[in-house]
Formats: structure tokens, sequence, C-alpha cells
């Protein structure tokens, strides 16, 4: 019952395996090139069509998240510094209305 069953093996050092061994990858089928279908035009009417679909805030997927993407191609933040001189001369004026109506007021009263 009992047979000898022989066992060769070959070892090949890195060179040799470089030479034996082909390590190149290679596919059976030409990649298809990946086409992008959306065109600028694609992605406004696609906007138009889901905007009240579209979440107001939220990270993704939201028209929050459209503000910021683009605002990191428009400096916004230089048109807050041109708004807030304006904002603070509304708030002041608001103030002096406030004021001169309390005025009127008081005069009203007294008289």
């Amino acid at each position: 019952m009992g047979s000898d069953v022989k066992i060769k093996k070959t070892v090949y050092n890195s060179t040799e395996f470089s030479k034996v061994i082909n390590k190149s990858f290679t596919t059976f089928v030409q990649p298809v090139p990946q086409q992008d279908l959306a065109t600028v035009d694609e992605f406004f009417n696609l906007y138009e069509k889901l905007y009240y679909e579209i979440d107001v805030t939220g990270e993704t997927n939201s028209h929050e998240y459209i503000v910021k993407k683009s605002s990191e191609l428009l400096d916004f933040a230089a048109n807050t510094e041109d708004i807030q001189p304006l904002l603070d001369e509304i708030a002041q004026l608001r103030e002096q209305n406030l004021q001169l109506s309390q005025q009127i007021l008081d005069i009203q009263n007294t008289q």
C-alpha cells in the first residue's frame, strides 16, 4: 500500500521570477471609456425640475450644500464686508427713527 510520492520544488529568486512569470496586468476585454453624459444645460434643466424636491438644508443634496459649494468659487466674504457697513447704517437709522417717534409721542402727550 505504501508508495513513495516524489515532490519536486523549484525556487526562483526575484530576478529569475520576473524572467519566468509575467507580472504585468492585462485584461481580456478592452476597457470601455466612461462618458460624462451630463452637460451644464442638462444640470440646470434637472435643477429646475427638482427645485422644490431638494431639501433646503443639509450637509449634502440640499440647496444649502449648493450655496456652500458655489461660494467656494465666489468670494461671498468680500460681499459681506461691503454690505456690513450698510447694515450698520440701517440699524443706526432705525434707532434714530425709534428715538424721534418717542419724542413725537412725548410732545403729543404733554399738550
